[in-house]
């Protein structure tokens, strides 16, 4: 009796609607690429995004919030709050995307607008490091670009994916209600 009764409250709730819902919301392919994209983006926080090589072959590591040096000092980078704030709202945007599976245009909306806040996140990091690779001010140094540095242009990929997921789920229902 009682588990009837706690059944129709959870019912009532909407608690098994909402799972109910999740699980329609990953059966959909442009949730997993738009889970990749935000998770894509959202790993540049916590990779190296460039290395740099200093005339004696000391490597010091450049990540959005600190330079490590080759001596074992950290450094606090500057000019790293625009890159934070365009890799923040592509991950938002592309979050918000992902639950708002039932309008297909809004979704097609705010992935097109993740590519523009994605393109301002990788001119935002290319900036960045070479703000930064210039105030060292070392001989001759050699730059390499590391993961960091790439994750927003797989982002871009897999939100693109997304996309086109998207705009075939939408040429599909159309279809279906021409039928009708």
């Amino acid at each position: 009796m009682i588990v009837i009764l706690l059944k129709a409250i959870v019912n009532k709730v909407g608690i098994l609607s909402l799972r109910q819902r999740i699980i329609v919301m990953l059966q959909r392919i442009q949730t997993v690429y738009l889970l990749l994209a935000s998770g894509c983006a959202f790993s540049v926080f916590f990779f190296d995004i460039a290395q740099f090589t200093d005339g004696a072959e000391r490597l010091n590591s450049l990540d959005l919030y600190r330079l490590r040096m080759a001596s074992n000092e950290v450094q606090r980078v500057s000019h790293s709050l625009f890159p934070m704030i365009a890799l923040s709202l592509t991950v938002a945007l592309q979050l918000v995307a992902i639950f708002s599976y039932r309008k297909r245009k809004q979704q097609m909306k705010l992935v097109r607008f993740s590519y523009l806040t994605l393109a301002l996140s990788v001119a935002a990091v290319w900036f960045f490091v070479d703000r930064n690779y210039w105030i060292l001010a070392l001989s001759e140094p050699d730059l390499t670009y590391r993961a960091g540095f790439f994750m927003p242009f797989c982002s871009f990929a897999f939100a693109w994916l997304a996309n086109r997921s998207i705009r075939n789920d939408e040429a599909l229902v159309r279809s279906l209600d021409r039928i009708r």
